[in-house]
């Protein structure tokens, strides 16, 4: 925070010697805003029940725009008095850190802040998934598997619900697939995201069959994940991806890989959702 504040008067200091006697906006005196947490609701407004990997808030403040702010976070907001805020949930697009995103199926919070200069404010923000959405898997494991290859399981590896879904590597396995039982029209040139909650003791890929016009089917791997031991949600960027297979039907897979220097292992699936608008 001593670096922040450092860094923001010295900027300060620079854009008064350059406007001379122009005035900055509220004196150069701003207020601050402070998001510690975010929370994902659903339609009844219950946070508990949905999982999120929220890592950014995107910030506009009246007219301007403040940019993007990794969670939790403090920053300066050079306004008073009613004072309009928008903000976007941010993700890392497809697991990575360097590409960081608005994701465009949570809807914006939105407040209005009676502000006074060098105030101190907090906030949690609250997001929500928008209206009109496509859900084509819906996998909570709780009542069945949507995947041929992937049985529910549960035990303490469970974090969300009362049941995930495991696909398990063993010695006599080099891999192990898992792939949706129904097949899926996805549309071109729209965004279409995979979500989905995991741990694995192994490596896996995650993918999909494209079911060709020609009657064949093609493999794709659009992302490799390297086991982790504790519950991580990703945000997977299909479209691209699907725009350059321009198949008919779409099969979504995991695939579990077992290293060979291990004796196998096993992967943890929850909460998959294929979306779309």
């Amino acid at each position: 925070m001593r670096i922040f504040a450092f860094t923001f008067c010295c900027l300060l200091a620079v854009a008064m010697a350059f406007t001379g006697c122009k005035r900055m906006p509220n004196d150069g005196i701003p207020f601050y805003m402070k998001i510690d947490s975010v929370v994902l609701l659903d339609n009844n407004n219950d946070p508990t029940t949905l999982s999120h990997n929220i890592t950014d808030v995107w910030v506009e403040a009246g007219a301007d725009n403040l940019g993007a702010y990794e969670l939790p976070c403090e920053f300066p907001v050079l306004q008073e008095g009613p004072v309009n805020f928008v903000i976007s949930a941010g993700v890392w697009m497809s697991g990575q850190q360097g590409y960081r995103m608005i994701y465009p199926f949570y809807d914006i919070d939105t407040m209005v802040l009676n502000a006074e200069r060098d105030g101190r404010y907090t906030h949690i923000a609250k997001f929500k998934y928008k209206l009109g959405l496509t859900f084509n898997i819906n996998g909570d494991f709780e009542t069945n598997s949507e995947f041929d290859g992937m049985s529910p399981i549960s035990n303490d590896s469970v974090k969300y619900g009362t049941s995930c879904g495991i696909i398990t590597v063993d010695n006599i396995d080099s891999t192990k697939l898992a792939y949706t039982i129904d097949s899926f029209d996805l549309p071109s040139g729209r965004e279409v995201w995979l979500e989905f909650d995991f741990k694995s003791t192994v490596p896996f890929y995650v993918g999909y069959f494209g079911l060709m016009p020609t009657g064949g089917t093609s493999k794709t791997d659009a992302l490799a994940l390297n086991p982790r031991y504790d519950w991580r949600k990703v945000y997977l960027k299909l479209s691209e991806l699907l725009a350059s297979t321009q198949a008919n039907y779409y099969k979504i897979y995991f695939e579990a890989v077992k290293p060979t220097t291990t004796s196998g292992g096993s992967v943890y699936i929850d909460n998959v959702k294929l979306v779309y608008f």
